[in-house]
């Protein structure tokens, strides 16, 4: 009788993770979210932009579609109306009638629309989308804006800017924590000297010996000119005046001379860790929220929206990588000092090769759960930014943009059209889907919770 073979550590993994439910149908619903962002042209029957001057459909509401025909009372093809607009006169609010003499429009599958080409990833060009109805007739499955935009198109297009942005911000920050909190935790205690000495400079070549030079002269130049604009500045108050000023003067250059001299004659001593986690303090510090309003801020609001994009990218990264640099230190104090570390040590391994081949491998459990529960929340976080307009900008949408355009609508965004809160529902899934999956990931990954 043969032995059954021993399971595999992903085996383990992934039949534990199959056990919770909830997390297994949160990576069905992320799946088709991420497909229907990455084919968003084909998924959507309109162009997330376009809009019909004549006759407006500003704030339609989702299109009925039939199922039986009113002439027979038997099933058909599914099919909807035309629509004709008119104004309450009580509200004056749109008001939608659907219009059977201008006769019924079937809906289609694979569709062409070669007057709305689509472009796949940037780099292929396509115009067959998944459904449509025939011409002039038009289809809105969640309704449209105050432009007459098709809503459900924008949705799918936005979670292109919404979905990839969680992915990328924690991508920026997973890089940023794991670096850093390797740095860390793995040369803590090993101080290194900050010192920029002249003497070193031209030791080592002719090119930095007047690179030094110039480098004195420039800053001799700086505290000459920061000194005639001080005393530019200056109002004339009498010969007294200028015995003050002139002495004020004489504390700041000898203070200035004092800080070169102990960066550039004298080293200084700083430890990695220290010098990392009391940045980590910093930031964390400051609320998150607060924080990226105020970086943010910092940029132009009429920018490229391309160039937002990216900067909410670098943003959202630059604010989330605290928390795990924290947690990856702690890991990588405790791995350095494991047998296999410091044999290799032993060996000769470097410094680089320990970190990488021994030293954060051992933290991809962890990284891989974390990953999955910090996504959700540069989701938010783009959400909340471009809500209050400091985001992704026109021409290009995300779930936060439209529930900013829902917003201006004021109450009766509740009231007279419901439908143009369903990007927060899209938010609401989105963030619960990456939660139930990263609760199904940190159970498989952790021995202690297998059943």
């Amino acid at each position: 009788m043969t032995a059954k073979p021993a399971a595999s550590r992903a085996q383990l993994v992934w039949h534990q993770f199959r056990k919770h439910r909830l997390a297994v149908w949160g990576g069905r619903v992320l799946l088709v979210l991420y497909l229907m962002a990455a084919f968003a042209g084909f998924f959507s029957p309109y162009d997330p932009n376009h809009y019909e001057l004549y006759p407006p459909k500003g704030h339609h509401p989702p299109t009925r579609i039939h199922f039986i025909d009113p002439d027979t009372g038997r099933l058909t093809w599914p099919f909807v109306y035309a629509t004709v607009r008119t104004i309450d006169p009580v509200t004056l609010q749109p008001r939608y009638q659907e219009d059977p003499s201008q006769g019924k429009f079937y809906l289609r599958f694979l569709v062409r629309t070669p007057e709305q080409p689509y472009t796949v990833f940037r780099i292929f060009k396509a115009d067959l989308r998944l459904f449509g109805v025939d011409p002039p007739g038009r289809i809105f499955l969640m309704g449209t804006d105050n432009f007459g935009r098709d809503l459900y198109s924008r949705i799918v297009y936005g979670a292109q800017v919404s979905l990839t942005i969680g992915i990328l911000s924690a991508v920026v920050s997973f890089f940023l924590g794991l670096l850093l909190g390797g740095i860390a935790g793995y040369f803590s205690g090993r101080p290194f000297a900050l010192s920029l000495p002249p003497r070193l400079w031209r030791g080592v070549g002719a090119f930095l010996g007047p690179l030094s030079l110039l480098l004195w002269v420039g800053v001799a130049l700086g505290m000459v000119h920061l000194a005639w604009i001080f005393v530019r500045i200056t109002p004339v108050r009498g010969l007294w005046s200028y015995g003050v000023d002139g002495a004020v003067l004489l504390l700041g250059l000898l203070g200035a001379y004092a800080v070169l001299r102990r960066v550039f004659l004298e080293p200084i001593r700083l430890d990695p860790d220290d010098l990392i986690m009391r940045t980590v303090e910093i930031i964390a510090a400051i609320p998150g929220l607060f924080l990226l309003i105020s970086l943010r801020a910092v940029f132009p609001t009429n920018i490229d929206p391309l160039l937002t994009f990216y900067l909410v990218v670098g943003l959202l990264g630059f604010i989330g990588w605290g928390g795990l640099a924290r947690v990856v230190r702690g890991i990588v104090l405790s791995v350095r000092e494991m047998d296999y570390v410091q044999a290799a040590k032993a060996l000769g391994a470097s410094d680089g090769r320990i970190i990488a081949r021994h030293v954060l491998p051992a933290t991809a459990s962890y990284v891989i759960v974390s990953l999955s529960l910090t996504i959700p929340g540069f989701i938010l976080g783009e959400s909340g930014l471009s809500f209050l307009g400091l985001g992704v900008t026109e021409p290009y949408t995300s779930w936060g943009l439209l529930l900013q355009a829902a917003q201006q609508g004021g109450f009766a965004s509740f009231t007279d059209r419901p439908w143009v809160l369903w990007p927060g529902f899209f938010i609401f899934l989105s963030i619960l889907s990456w939660n139930f999956l990263g609760d199904g990931l940190r159970d498989a990954f952790d021995p202690r919770r297998r059943q």
